[in-house]
């Protein structure tokens, strides 16, 4: 008997102990969800941006739609038109009928013309750079022949003729010739030529003179005596080689009398124009 006693007996210890335990789970679970809900709320009061915030808030923070009136369009002053009473049909009762304003038909609007574009300006060509070439190389231009410069003679009486001498020299001279009258060559400089008449004959020989001067000569020869020339040809030799030197010349009467004016001659320093040729003709 003992012994079953103290197996009821140890029966209810152990159910309570389960009791005990399922209590405790419960508990803790409840503390848990408690603390989870407070931080929630922590959450939601502190943080602006969340999900609850966004679920449940956006719809309170959209404005409702405002309802704008609209009201019906007030007719123009044309569109008014007078109430005209028009008698009824029962013939003096008093009564009219009111005629409504006609309906106003809208004018159309025309289309609006399309602009015509404008001629589009087309780009200006731009010129090609012209390619700069060198100058070409300058053509060396020989030296002037030195001219004569007439030393006035001796003065005249002035006519209405060619010249107020009778004699010029011709359109000619001066010539510059190489050395042919004699054998001397290139160790020879001097000046010869001859002496016209009116009529393009020569002159008779010793009946003029020709006068040369300057740069270290004063002579005067006489005219026929170098046949080498021509008939009326004369010479004066001036230097044994040719160089550059200036002279002076002039055609005298065989009694020194000046028969044309005094004309300057410039020398050469070459072979082939050691020979100065020089006439003169009668022009009255």
């Amino acid at each position: 008997m003992a012994d079953n006693y103290d197996e009821f007996d140890a029966e209810p210890e152990d159910e309570g102990r389960r009791r005990f335990s399922i209590v405790g789970i419960l508990t803790a679970l409840i503390a848990i969800a408690a603390v989870f809900v407070v931080v929630m709320l922590v959450y939601v009061l502190v943080s602006d941006n969340n999900f609850i915030t966004d679920r449940f808030g956006a719809s309170e923070a959209e404005p409702l739609p405002t309802l704008v009136p609209t009201l019906p369009p007030v007719p123009s002053p044309t569109e008014i038109q007078e109430i005209v009473e028009v008698p009824s049909g029962d013939g003096g009762s008093g009564s009219s009928d009111v005629v409504l304003p006609p309906t106003h038909t809208p004018v159309p609007v025309e289309a609006t013309s399309t602009p015509v574009p404008i001629n589009t300006l087309q780009p200006t060509l731009t010129p090609s750079v012209t390619p700069t070439f060198p100058p070409p190389t300058p053509t060396r231009t020989p030296s002037p022949t030195p001219t004569d410069t007439p030393t006035p003679g001796p003065s005249a009486t002035a006519t209405a003729t060619f010249s107020p001498f009778p004699f010029t020299k011709d359109q000619n001279s001066p010539q510059y010739l190489q050395n042919f009258a004699n054998n001397a060559g290139c160790n020879w400089m001097g000046v010869a030529g001859e002496v016209f008449n009116l009529e393009g004959n020569p002159v008779a020989p010793g009946e003029y003179v020709v006068h040369v001067w300057d740069s270290g000569i004063d002579q005067r020869v006489s005219v026929g005596d170098a046949p080498a020339y021509g008939p009326s040809g004369y010479e004066q030799f001036i230097f044994d080689a040719p160089r550059v030197q200036d002279h002076s010349i002039q055609l005298e009467t065989s009694n020194g009398t000046a028969v044309s004016q005094v004309y300057r001659f410039q020398t050469r320093a070459s072979c082939n124009q050691n020979l100065i040729w020089f006439s003169f003709v009668q022009n009255h």
